[in-house]
């Protein structure tokens, strides 16, 4: 049997958080690892860098075009989409929050060295910060919840008696409960915040 959890109530939310603590972890860990390498492969191999951050171009020339209203409801809807997907798509074994979160911890890892390599540490800290503090641990976490889903459903494959389904209705209410919100605060500040100290440290 599983524990049963009422995730809209904030004491049974943090229980739930405590009780996938090693999953948050191991997400963690493998982001900071993931941020390493690309810090590090962007130091020996800065042609790659150039490759890898033409995705991101392009992203910048999108939103040049757009008011920053519609560029906060692109943000969040772009963060909340993968964070539910990197959630439900965890019940396939975990993969896919693995390979979302080291790729993202790759490529913030070639990020930081572009930018400490043409501003400051304190330009780099000033753009990811303000919305970061939110937006990371929420992504993280729903990666975690989609490690939680891939063990459980490893475990039902060895005769385990889990509810799987109980299990994903729980993850996806969490989400919408607390992550979504959360995601949402972030998008605003990275819209409106975020932006500011951008305009603000490029003037120093």
């Amino acid at each position: 049997m599983i524990n049963m959890y009422n995730v809209s109530n904030k004491e049974q939310a943090l229980q739930y958080i405590k009780d996938i603590r090693r999953e948050i972890w191991f997400i963690s860990i493998l982001f900071v690892l993931s941020m390493a390498i690309g810090y590090v492969v962007a130091i020996m191999y800065p042609g790659m860098v150039m490759q890898s951050l033409e995705e991101l171009e392009g992203v910048v020339e999108l939103l040049k075009n757009l008011s920053p209203i519609q560029i906060m409801f692109l943000i969040f809807l772009n963060n909340a989409l993968k964070s539910l997907l990197i959630l439900v798509l965890g019940i396939g074994f975990g993969i896919v929050p693995l390979l979302f979160i080291a790729y993202n911890g790759y490529f913030l890892g070639i990020f930081s060295h572009k930018i400490l390599m043409e501003q400051s540490l304190l330009y780099l800290m000033g753009g990811l910060l303000p919305h970061g503090i939110i937006e990371i641990p929420m992504v993280v976490i729903s990666a975690a919840i989609g490690i939680r889903l891939g063990l459980k459903g490893l475990a039902s494959l060895k005769g385990e008696q889990v509810d799987l389904k109980e299990e994903l209705i729980t993850g996806i209410k969490f989400f919408f409960y607390w992550i979504m919100p959360l995601l949402f605060i972030a998008a605003v500040v990275e819209t409106f915040i975020t932006s500011a100290i951008i305009g603000v440290l490029s003037q120093l």
